[in-house]
């Protein structure tokens, strides 16, 4: 996808919002197959596990593929987009996302043997990372919703912030849980790796969130 010659401005627009589109809708179909991967983990299913981690690869690939794209129709327009800043750090913020996707699947893959078999810590970390789907479920409704809907933005924008503030509690009752219930040291060590990792992406989202509504004022 590139801009050519005499191409309006409004369909400049159109392009960069579904290149973002594509990034989040990336990143949602990432974010299942890591809940996904977790889940086939914890029923012992090695070849689910295998699976989906491939899934988790060719996404977070996609996302990279969009975001170089995005930059070389942002370097075509050269001063035509005034905000092209906004629109590159919000691909970027994109992109770091779905780093700490595959960074997630890697961790859970090589760190197996500590996660599976632990009860409720097991849930909790379950619980995480299905409220990490919910947040990243909302911004990519939010970037649909920049075309087809822009009147829902500030509402759209309101419930990712609200997933992210549930994260915040699971979050810390898992940090206060395995420190109490975890005796061998490196399976405390993988266990928290991994659950920051979680929180950090609901964390991203809510941020992806703020930039996708500036980009959308600014457009």
């Amino acid at each position: 996808m590139s801009f050519y010659v005499g191409e309006t401005e409004l369909q400049m627009r159109r392009r960069i919002l579904m290149t973002l589109q594509d990034m989040t809708r990336r990143l949602l179909d990432g974010t299942r197959s890591l809940v996904s991967m977790y889940e086939s983990l914890l029923n012992e299913d090695s070849g689910s596990v295998e699976a989906y981690r491939s899934e988790i690869s060719k996404a977070v690939s996609d996302v990279e593929s969009y975001r170089k794209s995005l930059v070389r129709q942002l370097s075509e327009v050269g001063a035509m987009l005034i905000n092209r800043e906004d629109v590159l750090r919000t691909a970027f913020m994109l992109e770091e996302m779905a780093s700490y996707l595959d960074s997630l699947a890697f961790r859970i893959y090589a760190g197996r043997q500590y996660l599976s078999g632990i009860g409720p810590l097991g849930d909790k970390l379950r619980d995480m990372m299905n409220q990490t789907l919910n947040a990243v479920t909302r911004l990519n409704d939010l970037s649909r919703a920049l075309q087809i809907n822009p009147g829902k933005i500030g509402e759209l924008a309101s419930l990712v912030e609200r997933e992210e503030k549930n994260m915040d509690g699971l979050y810390r009752d898992a940090l206060t849980e395995s420190l109490a219930k975890i005796k061998d040291f490196k399976q405390l060590l993988v266990y928290r790796d991994v659950v920051e990792r979680v929180e950090r992406v609901a964390d991203l989202s809510l941020s992806a969130s703020e930039m996708l509504m500036i980009v959308a004022l600014r457009l």
